[in-house]
């Protein structure tokens, strides 16, 4: 009886072991997928700990890229304005002397 039981408990562990040898064999994908995402996952670890050591840094970087946008944009609002104050002198030209 008891020979029966350890037979039994053997297969199981036998069927296991091919299991997990089965499955440790893996494609290159799934490798290359895994390491992306250890990748991933330590870039956005030390991420959040250079947030967590320098938040006033990160901040004033915020501040700089906004007050860049507003210039950029300052700018092309005024080359549109010029523009379009130059087209309307020209088309009243035009519509003065024909």
């Amino acid at each position: 009886m008891f020979s029966r039981l350890k037979n039994l408990i053997n297969k199981t562990n036998d069927t296991n072991n091919d299991q997990q040898q089965t499955s440790s064999v893996m494609t290159e994908e799934e490798l290359q997928r895994r390491q992306r995402a250890m990748a991933d996952q330590k870039r956005r670890e030390v991420e959040q700990e250079y947030q967590q050591e320098h938040p006033d840094q990160i901040r004033e970087e915020k501040e700089l890229s906004f007050e860049n946008k507003t210039n950029k944009l300052k700018k092309k609002l005024n080359i549109a304005i010029i523009t379009v104050f130059g087209l309307i002198i020209i088309v009243f030209l035009i519509l003065f002397f024909i």
